[in-house]
């Protein structure tokens, strides 16, 4: 929803660089840049990684030069593809195999090559313990099988409260220091990417099973009994089995759990470890302050910890500030101030802290020290009159945040901002962002910003993906949009092309419905007269392609009623 720090400004070019050369297969280049910022490699601040350019356009000699330089094999795209997809989509077969090489190497688990769980998984995650020991008599390896989110049966008894599962498994010969892979995630949340079975234990995961009704009961007694002491309501139960099972003890982890004395005996033998990070990038110090332990927080800062040293969930200059400001923490947000937090370090798509803060006061007190919240922000927070004020002095500041002020305004439905700053001579900011769909969130506000918004009926992204297109994805969760139809009628009526092509699958939005497996658009769009087949295709990115590529058999069958070939 909020997006991330921009790229440092002398980062800026080089990334910029090493995307254009990876997407060209330019190898001298991405060595030249590589060499000079080894991070390149998998740097992806601007929301994608040159390996993923590299892998779709083919290239087989770059793809290797950023797999030796640190790139990242088993990523997961924003539309729920591996790389290992991407190539056997396109017909790449020997950089499919080369990832997959790469893959078997990697220190991650690598997710279902069908996107799916298996049994075990499910029962895993259910606490299903007679279940989980007769898979696993048929079959031992399934202790090591990858589910969809590129976790293991023990990830997923972690994230299920499951103990009896748990130590089943680790009784069969379970990693317990299995890294979690990036693959798709669910429902309730992305796939905990980078993350060990004891991560899940203090931090938790997304599930896909709901829980029972005792066990979310009893789960709801503890988050009521934790509220004003800590923000996050770890599984200590589970935690101290598999730490007496042998899981990492490491410095991070002892400061979330608010061990003192190790966090006191580690920093003892090894100053140097004060810098140490978890598989995901998580540290001592935010780990300390989640879980409100102001003493380990004043000595991991005397100890020459730096609160703007990146840590995990994308928060390049820092996450502790962020956790002591949205748990209402005074005494930290103070302490951390002193030791020159940044009150405007992002934290992935969740804001800065002075947006998270908890009260007003401590709101003043960030942006006392050089917080700020711009409209973008101030629509989620509900000062609409503060909106209107800042967008009077500043017009360009409604361009602010994910895709500018009226995402925001959209996807909270707020009709009467909405006419308030259209009102003001607010429009759409010519370029979509990353929040593009936010806009389609609402039919009536959409049928407004189109016509008196400036919205282009289309608003392409800088890949050609269009506001067609956005109504026919899925996202790595596997969310659609709602009115999906309506907002499409509303668009076409508006003069939308109904067969633009974006760049990245070079399909058309009936082609993207087909691969997403959406009957209800693929019947619409067909309805509308859009083509089957475009004389420019390739061949793999057809509507008809996708469709049995993915085995959509369904939309298969009713695009060859309407002449679709491949």
């Amino acid at each position: 929803m909020i997006t991330p720090d921009e790229p440092d400004a002398s980062a800026k070019p080089d990334i910029e660089a090493a995307m254009t050369a990876a997407k060209a297969g330019d190898v001298p280049t991405l060595r030249r840049l590589i060499e000079r910022r080894p991070t390149l490699a998998h740097d992806d601040a601007v929301g994608r990684a040159p390996i993923e350019l590299a892998v779709r356009e083919g290239h087989l000699e770059a793809v290797q030069v950023l797999l030796d330089a640190g790139a990242e094999p088993d990523r997961t795209t924003f539309y729920g593809d591996s790389l290992i997809d991407i190539a056997k989509d396109r017909g790449h077969e020997a950089i499919a195999t080369l990832l997959e090489r790469a893959c078997a190497r990697g220190r991650r688990i690598t997710p279902s090559e069908t996107h799916a769980d298996h049994p075990i998984h499910l029962a895993a995650e259910a606490d299903d313990v007679k279940r989980v020991r007769e898979l696993l008599d048929a079959d031992p390896t399934l202790v090591h099988r990858g589910d969809r989110a590129g976790g293991t049966a023990l990830h997923r008894a972690v994230v299920g409260r499951a103990r009896k599962v748990v130590a089943l498994l680790l009784d069969r010969g379970a990693d317990i220091h299995a890294v979690q892979g990036g693959g798709l995630g669910s429902m309730s949340g992305y796939a905990a990417q980078d993350l060990q079975p004891i991560d899940l234990a203090l931090w938790g995961g997304p599930r896909t099973l709901q829980p029972s009704p005792w066990r979310m009961l009893i789960e709801c007694g503890r988050w009521l009994g934790s509220r004003g002491t800590r923000q996050c309501v770890y599984d200590l139960q589970t935690a101290r089995l598999l730490l007496a099972r042998g899981a990492a003890h490491d410095l991070t982890i002892a400061a979330a759990l608010g061990d003192i004395d190790r966090v006191a005996a580690i920093l003892d033998e090894a100053p140097a470890r004060i810098r140490e990070t978890r598989p995901n990038g998580r540290r001592p110090l935010s780990a300390a302050v989640e879980f409100g332990h102001e003493r380990i927080v004043r000595l991991l800062l005397d100890r020459g910890a730096d609160p703007t040293w990146p840590d995990a969930d994308g928060s390049s200059r820092g996450a502790a500030l962020y956790a002591a400001a949205r748990s209402g923490n005074r005494t930290l947000v103070e302490l951390l101030l002193e030791h020159g937090a940044d009150p405007n370090g992002f934290v992935d798509a969740a804001g800065n802290a002075t947006f998270a803060a908890k009260t007003p006061e401590l709101r003043s007190l960030l942006m006392a020290h050089g917080g700020k919240v711009d409209p973008y922000d101030l629509v989620w927070m509900g000062e609409d009159d503060e909106v209107m004020r800042r967008v009077a002095e500043d017009p360009e500041s409604a361009n602010a945040g994910c895709g500018g002020v009226f995402t925001a305004v959209c996807t909270l439905g707020k009709r009467d901002l909405l006419m308030r700053l259209l009102g003001a001579g607010i429009r759409v900011p010519p370029v979509a962002g990353g929040c593009q769909s936010y806009l389609l969130e609402n039919p009536g506000m959409l049928r407004l910003l189109l016509a008196k918004g400036g919205l282009n009926p289309d608003y392409p992204t800088p890949e050609g993906s269009t506001l067609l297109h956005a109504l026919c994805s899925r996202d790595v969760r596997g969310r659609t949009m709602n009115h999906r139809t309506e907002c499409a009628d509303i668009l076409l009526h508006a003069g939308a092309a109904i067969s633009a092509k974006d760049e990245e699958y070079r399909s058309t939005p009936l082609a993207w419905a087909a691969r997403n497996n959406l009957p209800d658009m693929v019947g619409f769009l067909l309805a509308r007269g859009a083509p089957t087949n475009l004389a420019d295709d390739e061949p793999w990115a057809t509507p008809l392609a996708w469709a049995e590529q993915r085995g959509h058999a369904e939309i298969a069958s009713l695009l060859r009623r309407h002449g679709a070939t491949r």
